[in-house]
């Protein structure tokens, strides 16, 4: 009993997430086949390759890299002890 309980849960899990997976990329796809768009025209015609001046602000600081460097040796922690 308990079983099956559990696999037509797996099941319904599954049946929703694709409903939903299909939903969005129909979306997606009706939204990129309008055409070109004006971003993509100005890619287009936009000469030479800009300014390369880095914007200070946007640059992560000390907390995003230790948090993301965090992150990984925890990742490799879980996978190799769970």
């Amino acid at each position: 009993m308990l079983k099956s309980n559990a696999v037509l849960a797996t099941l319904l899990f599954c049946l929703i997430l694709v409903v939903c997976v299909v939903f969005m990329t129909e979306d997606v796809h009706a939204q990129s086949s309008g055409g070109a768009t004006s971003a993509d025209k100005k890619l287009a015609t936009q000469e030479g390759l800009g300014d390369k001046e880095i914007d200070e602000n946007q640059l992560p600081g000390k907390f995003e890299i230790g948090l993301a460097l965090g992150s990984i040796v925890a990742l490799i922690g879980v996978m190799k002890y769970v």
